[in-house]
């Protein structure tokens, strides 16, 4: 019985000390800064002594068990086999709720930082009869970076297609149809790379757009892991480990960037007690190399994970996959908001139709224009906004939004149908060649007929008790000449314009129309 006391002290000491690791581990990659030296020789300290404990561990458990009798301990103690991440991660969990039976999650890559909703809402004052708070809750936060009151009953919400705060509303219901918040900043957000970022999980202005046709899915799994979901549930220090060790399994087994693997929840097995269902997305630029990785992990569990830590103890299995647009946070900055340059296509007497970039450029009428500041943004200038039709410039297309119901707001991507089964890929073969034979995204020469009133749905904005304003929205794009082809359907009006490169789609308005206005299909 020494031998089991040992063994007892140790595990309860080893625990400490591996918590004590996370903890500097995990502390400062949520500070998004590289470890010191004195962070990294007391993580070195911490293994020796870990390395040490763990012989003797051993030792012990050998003279009181024979090898078959301490294979079957093991696999009801599987905790203790969790290794400590000994470098600082890429990636971090910016939000984990426990519960009873399931654990959710939201990770995100080591530099994302999130706005302190708590520390906002603490002193907000609403107004009488709302039933509703999101709303209010989300503009609070808006204000915030704004630097303007919370005190609703003075101030009250802004609720029109002109306003900013209403485009606030509209992009939250926006970001809800993936699973994703708002997060609002004021520091510079890079508009380039815009797959690799929706990739990551956090989406800005420059890149909302792909999550509308699912062009950059997440490919999600769930493996069954022989742990018991009380083990993991007991700490947050205990989840977050477990949490932040598969991840990086899975990154060691695909060999890929860390920050394209999330959990998105730990659930309480149904099958048994001592089982979690570990739910995970896949998410890279690439939908062909998503599909690789998946294929690996697949072929991988079929038979078990046998040299990992973590992974061996996933239930061998045909794991199947699922595909959809799933998001984390969309990030908004409220300087990229351009008011200078937003536009009322609500006034009478404008033309039809201008040119952009040598191709017709179809007013959105009855719409209200909301800039996108970007200026500066990209490396290879501002040719491509221009209105002069002068070398470098990019012609004007349209672009709906994804489908979905989330709390009051159903919406409708633009041609989000025709994305997956990608039905004028051959057609765009045999106008551009083989560089067309690549998942493509879609968008239309018209906003009238082309992307509304076919693909976009209304979102409502409660203004009172008894008042409720429906919207809706537009991306206004403007797209690399020779990087798309053209095509009749399935729009009403115009062209279909489909792409194969996410950087040749650049947003630089979002169009916002009352439902009360009655524009023409």
């Amino acid at each position: 019985m020494e031998d089991l006391h040992t063994v007892y002290v140790l595990n309860k000491r080893i625990e400490k000390l591996r918590m004590r690791a996370f903890k500097l581990t995990h502390d400062d990659s949520r500070r998004a800064i590289q470890f010191d030296w004195v962070v990294l020789q007391q993580l070195d300290d911490i293994r020796t002594s870990l390395d040490g404990m763990a012989r003797t561990r051993g030792t012990k458990v050998k003279r009181r068990y024979s090898y078959k009798t301490l294979t079957a301990a093991m696999q009801h103690s599987t905790i203790d086999a969790i290794p400590i991440l000994l470098v600082p991660p890429k990636f971090k969990i910016t939000t984990m709720i426990i519960g009873a039976k399931v654990t959710a999650f939201k990770m995100t890559p080591a530099w994302f930082k999130l706005d302190d909703e708590a520390k906002v809402l603490k002193n907000i004052i609403y107004p009488a009869n709302i039933a509703n708070k999101r709303p209010l809750n989300t503009i609070a936060r808006y204000r915030a970076v704004i630097g303007k009151t919370n005190d609703f009953s003075h101030e009250s919400l802004l609720v029109s297609d002109d306003q900013t705060e209403t485009l606030v509303l509209a992009l939250d219901a926006f970001a809800r149809q993936f699973g994703g918040d708002l997060s609002f900043t004021n520091e510079d957000l890079s508009f380039e790379e815009s797959a690799h970022c929706t990739a990551c999980g956090v989406a800005n202005l420059s890149s909302a757009h792909l999550l509308a046709t699912n062009y950059v899915p997440t490919a999600k799994l769930t493996f069954e892991i022989g742990i018991a979901y009380k083990e993991l549930a007991k700490s947050e220090e205990t989840m977050q480990n477990f949490a932040m060790s598969f991840v990086q399994a899975i990154v060691d087994v695909l060999s890929c960037e860390n920050d394209y693997i999330r959990i998105l929840s730990i659930n309480l097995s149904s099958k048994s007690k001592r089982q979690v269902e570990v739910s995970f997305g896949i998410t890279t630029p690439s939908q062909e190399k998503t599909e690789e990785y998946v294929r690996i992990l697949q072929e991988h569990a079929r038979s078990g994970f046998l040299n990992n830590k973590i992974l061996r103890l996933v239930k061998p299995s045909e794991y199947e996959c699922t595909w959809s647009s799933v998001l984390s946070f969309l990030q908004l900055r409220p300087e990229d908001f351009d008011s200078k340059h937003n536009f009322d296509y609500r006034q009478p007497d404008l033309p039809e139709s201008l040119t952009r970039g040598g191709y017709p450029y179809y007013l959105p009428m009855g719409w209200y224009r909301h800039a996108i500041k970007v200026n500066n943004k990209y490396g290879d200038g501002d040719a491509w906004l221009g209105s002069t039709n002068a070398p470098g410039e990019w012609p004007v297309a349209f672009h709906g939004t994804h489908s979905g119901a989330v709390s009051g707001i159903t919406a409708q991507g633009l041609l989000i149908k025709v994305v997956q089964v990608d039905l004028k890929r051959p057609e765009a073969i045999e106008q551009m060649g083989e560089a067309a034979d690549k998942p493509g995204l879609y968008l239309a020469t018209h906003c009238n007929g082309g992307s509304h009133s076919t693909y976009t749905r209304p979102f409502d904005v409660q203004t009172s008790q008894d008042l409720t304003k429906s919207f809706r929205v537009v991306f206004q794009c403007r797209v690399k000449p020779g990087t798309f082809t053209a095509h009749k359907s399935p729009v009403k009006v115009g062209d279909a314009w489909r792409v194969v490169d996410p950087d040749a789609v650049r947003p630089y308005g979002i169009l916002l129309k009352d439902e009360e206005i009655t524009v023409p299909d």
